[in-house]
C-alpha cells in the first residue's frame, strides 16, 4: 500500500470515529432530555395526587367534625302542651276526690284524725287523695309543696288552697281544696275547721282573703 492510501485511510477511519462520537452525545442528551421531562410529568402527577388525597382529608375531615356537632347538639325541645286526654283524667280525679271529701261534711273535727270519727285539715284531704291511689304528706306545710302554683284567680275544683293562721302571716297552718268556682265572688273550698269540721266556706270570704298564703295544682 503506498503512501497516499494510507493517508486517505487514516483520515477516513478518523472522519468515522468522530462521527460516531457525535452520534452518541446526541443519544445520550436526548436520552437525558426525555428523563427530564418524564420526571417533571411524574412530580406533576404526584402533585395532583398529593392535592386529590388533601382535598379528600379536608372534605372527610368536615363531614366528621359536622357528624360530631349534629351529634353534640341537643335536639329542639318539644313544647309541652296538655292535651284534652289528660286535661278529662284530671278533671276526673278531682271530681272524685271532692266527692269523696263531700262524704265527710259535718265530721268533727280531731287534730291528728282522718276517718269519719274525727279529722284534722290535712287529714280529710289525706283521706280524700286516697280514693284515687295518691298519698298526700300528712301535714299541711308539706302538702303546700305538692303540686305547682296557680293564683288566687286562677284556681279551680281540686286545687288545694293554703292559709297562715292570721292575718298576714306567711306560715301555713291551715288546708282546704277548692270544689266549685261559681263566679268572680264565690269559689267554694272545703275544710275541717277546728270549731265547726268539715264544712264547706267561700274562699273569698273577708276572712279567708286576709290569711290566704297560695294554692297550688296536685293533678
Amino acid at each position: 500500500m503506498d503512501k497516499i492510501t494510507r493517508t486517505i485511510l487514516f483520515f477516513s477511519l478518523i472522519i468515522l470515529i468522530s462521527l460516531a462520537e457525535t452520534s452518541c452525545r446526541s443519544s445520550k442528551s436526548a436520552s437525558k432530555s426525555k428523563s427530564a421531562t418524564t420526571g417533571k410529568a411524574y412530580v406533576r402527577k404526584k402533585s395532583k395526587s398529593g392535592n386529590k388525597r388533601a382535598n379528600h382529608r379536608s372534605t372527610t375531615s368536615a363531614r366528621e367534625a359536622a357528624f360530631r356537632k349534629s351529634k353534640a347538639s341537643p335536639a329542639p325541645a318539644k313544647s309541652k302542651t296538655t292535651s284534652p286526654a289528660s286535661t278529662k283524667a284530671a278533671s276526673g280525679q278531682a271530681t272524685q276526690v271532692i266527692k269523696t271529701a263531700r262524704s265527710f261534711l259535718g265530721t268533727p273535727y280531731r287534730y291528728g284524725g282522718s276517718t269519719s270519727k274525727g279529722m284534722d285539715c290535712s287529714g280529710l284531704l289525706c283521706t280524700s287523695f286516697a280514693s284515687i291511689d295518691v298519698k298526700l304528706p300528712r301535714t299541711s306545710t308539706e302538702q303546700s309543696s305538692y303540686g305547682k302554683d296557680v293564683r288566687l284567680n286562677d284556681v279551680s275544683p281540686g286545687d288545694l288552697v293554703f292559709f297562715a293562721e292570721r292575718k298576714g302571716g306567711s306560715k301555713i297552718s291551715h288546708v282546704g281544696m277548692v270544689t266549685t268556682v261559681k263566679g268572680k265572688d264565690q269559689v267554694m273550698f272545703i275544710h275541717s275547721s277546728t270549731s265547726r269540721g268539715v264544712v264547706e266556706d267561700n274562699l273569698l270570704g273577708e276572712y279567708y282573703q286576709k290569711i290566704f298564703v297560695k294554692a297550688i295544682r296536685p293533678f
